[in-house]
């Protein structure tokens, strides 16, 4: 029988900030950054900077087919479907 003797690193979370700015996305803003890559158009709604470097935001209303090509990063991806559906494909 094999036994999980690994400990998860525990997470780093900054203690609450009551005063601390709320960073607020607004889509219909007209001085929204929008950038062209691969074929596609993205919008930037939050950047990093506006997170300490925690956290950006970033929409790509997509036609069907059409997207990135397969590639990689060295941080963390998400992603939300608001309509739709997607196929992703993983390469491990």
């Amino acid at each position: 029988m094999t036994t999980n003797t690994t400990t998860p690193p525990e997470a780093v979370i900054p203690p609450d900030d009551a005063r601390r700015k709320l960073t607020m996305a607004n889509p219909e803003d007209p001085n929204m950054r929008h950038i062209s890559v691969a074929g596609g158009t993205y919008t930037i709604l939050v950047t990093g900077e506006q997170t300490g470097g925690r956290y950006s935001l970033i929409d790509h209303a997509r036609t069907a087919r059409r997207g990135p090509p397969p590639h990689r990063h060295d941080f963390e991806e998400m992603f939300t479907i608001l309509e739709g559906r997607d196929r992703v494909s993983f390469p491990w």
